[in-house]
């Protein structure tokens, strides 16, 4: 086993789990929080104690372990990215670390949300360290882990999903591990000790969205693949007395455009299965696409990134032109079945 490892990913239960095999039973274990630190003063300090447990060798304990968690300020792209000073901090030690590894007896892990992999601090590390990745690209790929996922944890509950409820499940309670362990514990509960099997019934009936999934979502999106109006308008209702609608609204119907035009694209090429979707999760969009031809996917995609960029910049509220687009691009087509 490594002694020093780095473990990257947003799924909290799934970075905890990985950090746990590296910890042990907690003997030696100093750790290290960096999950309020919100400026460059604060992570310094940070880096600063991380630093000084990692060159302090265990004394009365036989090892010691130092677990450094919730780094959000590791080097990556985009928002959050650390300042230049702590980033230059954080590469100064990362060469210390690969310079001097910990003794046979010591440990040193780093766990964060993401960690741009070509950074100096990574590839400073790369020779010493085992590097844990939870991280997938596409949204598909995401949902396909997922699902693997939960039929993990089923089995562990001495559960089964029924055909294709695996996918159900997931598109209702999330992709997050922890939100998966605690919707199937429920699951567990509601079935009793003599049933097994998780049908599309059971998770209608129990099953709750977990953290980071809004409820209501799933619903505009569902009326706008439907090409249901009136639908559409009752779920856009919700959302419509809520702060910054137009920006959340636009960047939500953009993205479901833009799944479904891949989508319907592949499978006019008949290679919607290269896409690598659920079961469920292809019928769901097969059904959408029959409603929509490729090119008002693409016409429609297109005025939703305009209606966007006009919502983050707009002095005012365009509020109602995006319910105003909604309603012109939902009305049904000739030729086209709803």
């Amino acid at each position: 086993m490594a002694s020093i490892t780095l473990i990257i990913g947003e799924d909290d239960w799934l970075v905890s789990e990985t950090a746990g095999k590296q910890t042990g039973d907690g003997a030696g274990l100093e750790v290290f929080d960096s999950v309020s630190s919100s400026n460059a003063e604060l992570q310094l300090k940070d880096l600063a104690a991380v630093d000084e447990s990692f060159s302090t060798p265990p004394f009365l304990e036989p090892v010691k372990v130092t677990w450094w968690k919730n780094v959000h300020f590791l080097p990556h792209s985009g928002k959050g990215a650390p300042s230049k000073e702590v980033k230059e901090a954080l590469e100064k030690f990362a060469e210390k670390v690969a310079a001097t590894p910990p003794a046979e007896n010591q440990k040193l892990v780093i766990s964060g949300p993401s960690l741009l992999s070509s950074s100096i601090f990574a590839k400073t590390l790369e020779p010493v360290a085992e590097f844990a990745v939870f991280q997938s690209g596409k949204p598909w790929e995401a949902a396909r882990a997922a699902v693997q996922r939960a039929e993990e944890f089923a089995a562990g509950m001495n559960l089964r999903f029924d055909r294709d409820a695996a996918g159900l499940f997931v598109s209702r309670v999330g992709s997050d591990s922890r939100s998966l362990m605690s919707e199937l514990s429920k699951m567990r509960d509601y079935l009793g000790p003599g049933a097994h099997v998780v049908d599309a019934a059971a998770i209608d009936a129990i099953s709750s969205p977990g953290a980071g999934v809004e409820p209501e979502l799933r619903g505009v999106t569902d009326a706008i693949g439907e090409r249901d109006l009136e639908k559409l308008l009752c779920a856009t209702a919700r959302f419509e007395r809520e702060s910054g609608f137009a920006v959340f609204m636009t960047t939500v119907i953009e993205k479901f455009f833009r799944g479904l035009l891949e989508y319907k694209d592949a499978a006019e090429r008949g290679e919607e299965s290269s896409l690598g979707l659920p079961p469920y999760a292809m019928r769901k969009n097969a059904a959408f696409a029959s409603n929509w031809t490729l090119l008002e996917l693409r016409v429609a995609r297109a005025r939703f990134l305009a209606l966007r960029e006009k919502a983050v910049s707009a002095a005012g509220s365009i509020d109602v032109l995006v319910i105003a687009e909604l309603v012109r691009l939902c009305r049904a087509r000739k030729g086209i079945r709803r």
